[in-house]
């Protein structure tokens, strides 16, 4: 059986709550800690491409953690990183603020640290298997600025979805959108945020590009019906091309 690969994990924190000791307790739980007191610090980090998962300190008031959360996003080499964010004393505000700004998960802290480890690998589990299709086809309608927009959909999990429109989605967008699915009789209509942006490459003919948004509420039976669609489509081995 081949050696477990640990999860790298970087904190962006003080660097008092990443010392030696507490470095080694996450190593023998399968997380090597890189540890950062400043973005300028955490995108070096960032730029060697060995970073599993972000995890931002939003009490740590030296860093504005969702401005970090937004640059992350917004920058092609970075944006499909894992983020996490935790605090002990951020307002509901300022957590929502976090997600919305594309954060992946929000921890509320001190929490065991075992527990929080599982909930990192939980959401990089999310993150890395094969639970949103391509080809599956269907359309997402939406507003936008007093405008009705119609665009052909890419990914679609239970999760999120993958927008193709050419329409500027800044990042952190709120939407109400449906979902019009092959074989699917009633529109899936769902709300949430948009996540980040996907670029399409031009080296690759088949690639796709416009957005990633995350789905935070159904409407009615929606979400049964959008399992159920995703759940067929995954027979058929199609492979996963942006994770959401």
């Amino acid at each position: 059986m081949g050696k477990v690969q640990p999860i790298i994990m970087l904190s962006i924190d003080d660097r008092s709550v990443t010392a030696d000791l507490d470095s080694a307790g996450y190593k023998k739980m399968g997380v090597v800690v890189r540890p950062a007191s400043s973005w300028d610090e955490a995108e070096k980090l960032l730029l060697t491409g060995s970073i599993d998962v972000l995890v931002i300190n939003l009490d740590y008031h030296k860093v504005d953690g969702v401005q970090i959360i937004r640059h992350v996003r917004n920058t092609e080499k970075f944006a499909k990183i894992a983020v996490v964010v935790t605090s002990v004393q951020a307002s509901a505000r300022g957590r929502s603020g976090a997600i919305q700004a594309g954060a992946d998960l929000f921890v509320e802290q001190p929490v065991p640290r075992q527990f929080f480890i599982e909930k990192l690998k939980t959401l990089l589990s999310h993150s890395t298997r094969g639970n949103a299709r391509i080809g599956t086809g269907g359309e997402a309608v939406f507003a936008f600025d007093g405008e009705q927009v119609s665009c052909p959909l890419g990914d679609v999990s239970s999760g999120g979805v993958l927008l193709q429109s050419d329409v500027e989605l800044p990042v952190g967008t709120h939407l109400k959108v449906q979902l019009i699915l092959p074989g699917v009789k009633k529109p899936v209509d769902v709300s949430g945020h948009v996540v980040r942006k996907v670029k399409g490459n031009f080296k690759d003919p088949n690639s796709i590009k416009g957005f990633g948004f995350r789905i935070e509420s159904f409407s009615g039976d929606s979400q049964k019906r959008l399992e159920k669609f995703v759940a067929l489509n995954a027979e058929s081995g199609s492979p996963m091309r942006y994770y959401l």
